[in-house]
Formats: structure tokens, C-alpha cells, sequence
């Protein structure tokens, strides 16, 4: 069962401020970053009717997940990073779609609409960040000995760019007004899907040097920094 978020502007626009702000390579101090960024406040005004920030999120149980892949509903997700993850000490699997809406743009400047893809990345990263906390507080209690893992989805932790259309084969991204085309690409572009694992604290999970891993067909055993690591013995304190 999936679940639809719709998150506030007002909330949403912190987190949004702050990537744009780093996405810019904006500095505080610099008086020119200062007007910079006032015209790039200038295109989010503009644009604020076609932001619209929301989640489809959906819960799974432990039993869809084994070594390098997960099934739902009779549909695969080849994840290689499940080789690395202490399986046993996973909870729940949380699959979503996040999308900020079109965050259009009206000019013709290449500046302004520069400024507007940039204000959709920052937006759909925003809502990413609400829903982590969304996340945490539906399934992360004080006491519970538990914890939320971070992002794994495609292009990223060993799962392979394709299989963003098994995601849509799972959810149904028209909930939030979201589809995925043949080429894997989503509309509206500024979306994205992953998955988040509610894990036991300190359960195994793939090192951050992974995190740019798009996926070997024979899993983590092939991989050199894989066996290097599991070889290695651990360093003394």
C-alpha cells in the first residue's frame, strides 16, 4: 500500500534555499553572489505556481530482499548493494517517488532559466529531506533501537540506471503525477526514486566509496575495492 505526501513551500523552501545557494557556488560575503542571488530569487517567484513538491511512498518487509536483488509483486529490482547489507537486520523497505513538480520558467534568458533547473533541483532535493523526516518519524521511534538508512536507488549503490521502470512497474507515479517513459526518463523531469531500508542500529551497510557504483552483472564478489576490503584484515586499535 502507498501512501501520497504533499510537503509545504514554506517547508520545503530551507532545505531548497540552502542547495540552490550551493549548486550557485554562492558566497555570503561576495556582494556579487548577493545579486546573483537576488535574480535567482527573482525566477523563483516567478515559478513558485509550478513547484510542487510531494512523495509516494510505499512499505515492504523484510521477506522481498535477498543477495543483490528484492521482488515485489512479482517484480524484480536488482540491487547490488544487498550483497553488503546485513539482510537479517533489516525492518522494513521503504520504495518512494519524489517530484517537485515542472518548475517552469516563463523567460527566454538562458540566466533565468538556468536559475529555474537549478531552484528544480534544490526542490526535488527538499522534498527528498521532508520525507526522510516524514520517514523517521512513521517508522523510527525514540528508544527503538532502530534506524533509517541512507538513499540506494538507480545510478547509485550498485542498481543500474534501467531499473527505474521497474519502480513504476511497483508504484504508480500517477498518484503524484509522474510517469517514466521507455527511455527511463521521468515527467516531470525534476523527480526522482530510491529506496530507504529501516535497519537495527549499526547494521552492515555499503561504504560511501560505493555510492557511485552503477552495478556489476556479477554482483560485489567482482569488484576489486570489494575484495580488497573483505580481505584485508582490520586495522588494531
Amino acid at each position: 500500500m502507498s501512501v501520497v505526501i504533499n510537503f509545504r513551500e514554506e517547508d520545503a523552501f530551507p532545505f531548497a534555499l540552502a542547495d540552490f545557494t550551493s549548486i550557485c557556488g554562492f558566497k555570503p560575503e561576495s556582494e556579487k553572489h548577493k545579486r546573483m542571488l537576488d535574480a535567482g530569487m527573482g525566477i523563483r517567484e516567478r515559478g513558485l505556481g509550478t513547484i510542487e513538491a510531494k512523495a509516494l511512498l510505499a512499505e515492504y518487509g523484510p521477506d522481498v530482499v535477498s543477495a543483490g536483488t528484492m521482488e515485489i509483486g512479482g517484480v524484480g529490482l536488482r540491487c547490488d548493494s544487498l550483497y553488503q547489507m546485513d539482510r537479517g537486520k533489516i525492518r522494513k523497505v521503504l520504495l518512494y517517488i519524489v517530484t517537485a513538480g515542472e518548475c517552469g520558467c516563463d523567460s527566454e534568458d538562458i540566466m533565468d532559466r538556468l536559475y529555474a533547473d537549478f531552484w528544480g533541483t534544490a526542490y526535488v532535493d527538499a522534498a527528498y529531506e521532508l520525507l526522510r523526516q516524514k520517514a523517521g518519524s512513521l517508522y523510527i521511534g525514540e528508544g527503538a533501537g532502530l534506524e533509517l538508512s541512507s538513499a540506494f536507488g538507480p545510478g547509485y549503490f550498485g542498481m543500474p540506471t534501467e531499473e527505474v521502470t521497474n519502480f513504476f512497474q511497483i508504484l504508480d507515479g500517477e498518484k503524484i503525477g509522474v510517469k517514466c517513459l521507455q527511455s527511463c526518463v521521468m515527467v516531470p523531469i525534476k523527480s526522482c526514486v530510491g529506496i530507504l531500508y529501516v535497519m537495527e542500529k549499526g547494521a552492515k551497510v555499503p561504504e560511501s566509496s560505493c555510492m557511485h557504483c552503477v552495478g556489476n552483472r556479477r554482483g560485489c564478489q567482482l569488484c576489486g575495492k570489494y575484495r580488497k576490503r573483505e580481505t584485508e584484515p582490520e586495522s588494531e586499535m
